[in-house]
Order: C-alpha cells, then sequence, then structure tokens
C-alpha cells in the first residue's frame, strides 16, 4: 500500500464512538459523513457493498491516473473529509447506526445484510445527493 494512504491510528475520539453503546444517534455530522461516503462508493464502486469505503478510501494513488479529473477532485475530496473513516471499526459502526436510523432520515436505503445501497431518488434525499455532489465538486 502507498505510504501516503496509510492507515493513520484511530484517535481517541474516533475509538470512543465504536466502543460507546450510548451514542446510537447520528449526529448531523455523522449523517453527513455516512452520506458522502455512500456517494462516494455509489461513483467508484457502485457494486461494491456499503462496508467497502475504507477499502475506497485507504487505496493506492495509483487508481489516481486511471480516473478523470472529477473522479480525481472527488476522491481528493473525499479522502480529505473521510479521513477518519479509513479505520473499518468507525466506519461499521456509522454505518450501522445509520442503516438503523428511521427511513425518511436516509438519503440512502441499504439492504439488512449490509451487503447493497442504493440512493433514494424522491423527495429531499434526492437534494441531498445533488449537495453531496457539489461539496466534491
Amino acid at each position: 500500500m502507498n505510504a501516503l494512504h496509510r492507515q493513520p491510528a484511530p484517535t481517541s475520539a474516533a475509538l470512543s464512538l465504536c466502543s460507546s453503546g450510548l451514542t446510537r444517534r447520528l449526529s448531523a455530522k455523522q449523517l453527513f459523513d455516512v452520506e458522502l461516503g455512500l456517494f462516494l462508493l455509489a461513483e467508484f464502486l457502485p457494486t461494491a457493498p456499503p462496508t467497502a469505503l475504507p477499502d475506497l478510501l485507504n487505496g493506492s494513488d495509483m487508481i489516481l491516473s486511471m480516473l478523470t479529473p472529477r473522479q480525481r477532485r472527488y476522491l481528493k475530496r473525499g479522502r480529505d473529509l473521510l479521513s477518519h473513516c479509513r479505520h473499518h471499526a468507525v466506519w461499521h459502526d456509522l454505518l450501522e447506526r445509520y442503516a438503523t436510523a428511521s427511513n425518511p432520515v436516509r438519503a440512502f436505503d441499504i439492504s439488512r445484510d449490509r451487503s447493497r445501497f442504493n440512493p433514494q431518488t424522491v423527495g429531499f434525499a434526492w437534494n441531498r445527493i445533488v449537495t453531496l455532489r457539489q461539496v466534491l465538486a
């Protein structure tokens, strides 16, 4: 793996997200992080399970040469904004809490077995997906 994208040690705050059984609700920031992560996966690995985000974020820079300029920009910004999600335990905890949140809150549907995800295409969820695209642009 490229030394530039070696997985950093999780911060105590990131680890507390994983170990705290008390904090089951997502904050607005965490909701944004999960949806941004799922948006990136949909852009780069649409058939991958939602659990694959850390692999995308930790991937080699060699992939950048195969991407369009827009895709490179998306991935670089996504890696910066979601650096804490490079840790599988952190991402899995956030994803699990997102998947069990009430459906009207979510912009993405996630299968019960966490093997698939799809963006919702109606209402405010679609507007949030447009916003996520603008954040990375």
